[in-house]
């Protein structure tokens, strides 16, 4: 969702992704740093770093890519998010990491002329 979510607010200005998982975060750092101490509140720098860095890409970008190339990247993105859903269900059978190069796999293929 970091990443679909950084890339949906660069290109399109849609954060609803992003406020979704901010909201997410949250709970499960309420629930650390109840549990591990006021140190776990500290993981919001790097994640504000990272989605940060990857909005500011998204809009340098956002002038070349074409509504196909979002099409793709937003449903090859909610594939991803559909298999976290699995995982957290069915426990760790996808690896989803393995698949973020298919983000770049799915814009790649929106400029492969038919």
């Amino acid at each position: 969702m970091a990443i679909v979510g950084a890339i949906q607010d660069g290109i399109s200005g849609d954060y609803s992704t992003l406020a979704i998982k901010a909201v997410l975060d949250f709970i499960i750092v309420a629930i650390m740093t109840a549990s591990m101490g006021k140190g776990c509140a500290f993981s919001v720098i790097p994640v504000f770093i990272l989605e940060g860095s990857i909005t500011l890409l998204a809009k340098l970008v956002a002038p070349i890519m074409t509504e196909t190339a979002i099409s793709n990247l937003s449903l090859v993105g909610s594939v991803l998010i559909f298999c976290v859903g699995v995982n957290l269900v069915w426990g760790k059978k996808v690896r989803v990491a393995n698949m973020l190069p298919a983000l770049i796999v799915a814009v790649i293929a929106a400029y492969i002329p038919i």
